[in-house]
């Protein structure tokens, strides 16, 4: 399976949520693309959470913001 940074928003195959562009990568599966976060990849589970707060989703890590974050754009706060 050969994986390509995400040029474009998609949605995490894993999480569901909002994958930023530049943030996950994406890989055609049955002739699709699929998108993903770099966090949800790891495991295969669901590590992102979804943050709303009035009008404005956010996404985070669920461990926690990385050392580097926002390095691969899982966290937006």
């Amino acid at each position: 399976m050969k994986r390509k940074v995400n040029k474009y928003p998609t949605t995490c195959k894993y999480c569901g949520g909002r994958v930023a562009k530049n943030a996950g990568y994406v890989y055609k599966q049955y002739g699709r693309w699929v998108g993903a976060h770099l966090a949800c990849d790891t495991s295969g589970a669901a590590e992102v959470s979804t943050i709303i707060i009035g009008d404005n989703t956010y996404t985070r890590n669920s461990r926690g913001r990385c050392e580097d974050a926002p390095c691969c754009g899982c966290c937006t706060i």
